[in-house]
């Protein structure tokens, strides 16, 4: 667990709870504790347990009290947490969960976005500064910056968010999801996915069939299911956990497995078609 310097923090109010943030290094980190209350885990250290090393860590926060350690997350360990919790939804009663989707939402599309754009979070709506309407194209030119800026903030968030949606209508009865159905999930090429990704590291080939390795399954990430063959022979499959979808949102995937975007005509925004037509 890294144990990051003293920096400026700051926190944003959740349902009429504080929940405390702090920026490392252009990142932004989450106070564990407020966010296990939110989620519903014990603790912290429940919160974080099953986090990568690089998703957690220590900050000296600033007390009346003097200088304290406290634990904090990543986006990426507050992603799993949260994909976490919603696919073991039947453990949890209907408030929480709703809760939890009521969290989500609200980080990941108020709160973030507008740190991205703006450097900090203010709940109070922003109204964008007027640009100089003596001059069309200028103005035209500052409201489709301000546009974009929004725009790319939250499209950044989309980028990383985990497909918790998609993954839910992709398990089996056992929780499990196929190594393909996971590929596409990821957005990738499956078989790329499958071949460039997972057999490397986590699984290997057996004949036709991809079976995890010891290390993958006791991490947690797979699980190798027994089936039954047509000459009635006894084999294993690997399959994907929650948590393994969960790690593989947050690992870099190789340019070459990643599915291109579909080509569209993009259309200019009315305030960019104004600005160049005034050139």
């Amino acid at each position: 667990m890294a144990s990051l310097p003293v920096s400026s923090d700051t926190a944003f109010q959740f349902e009429g709870r504080n929940v405390r943030l702090v920026e490392q290094d252009g990142e932004t980190w989450f106070v564990a504790t407020d966010v296990a209350r939110e989620l519903g885990y014990r603790d912290a250290a429940d919160l974080t347990k099953n986090a990568d090393p690089d998703e957690k860590g220590t900050y000296r926060a600033r007390t009346l009290g003097g200088e304290q350690s406290v634990t904090i997350i990543s986006e990426a360990g507050v992603y799993r947490a949260i994909v976490q919790r919603k696919l073991n939804k039947r453990q949890h009663d209907t408030s929480l969960f709703e809760k939890i989707g009521r969290f989500q939402r609200f980080v990941f599309h108020d709160v973030l976005p507008q740190i991205r754009q703006t450097g900090s979070y203010n709940p109070a709506p922003i109204a964008p500064a007027l640009p100089d309407f003596t001059s069309p194209a200028v103005a035209a030119r500052a409201w489709a910056e301000q546009f974009e800026a929004r725009a790319n903030a939250e499209a950044q968030i989309a980028a990383q968010a985990p497909k918790v949606e998609v993954y839910e209508r992709l398990l089996n009865a056992d929780g499990l999801i196929g190594l393909q159905d996971a590929g596409r999930a990821l957005l990738c090429h499956p078989n790329l996915f499958i071949r460039d990704v997972v057999i490397p590291e986590y699984c290997f080939r057996d004949g036709s069939r991809i079976v995890a390795k010891q290390t993958s399954v006791q991490r947690g990430l797979f699980e190798n299911k027994a089936f039954t063959a047509p000459n009635d022979k006894v084999l294993l499959r690997a399959w994907m956990t929650p948590k393994g979808l969960a790690h593989f949102g947050t690992v870099r995937i190789p340019d070459h497995v990643k599915n291109p975007p579909r080509a569209s005509a993009a259309k200019p925004t009315p305030a960019l078609a104004a600005a160049g037509m005034a050139h």
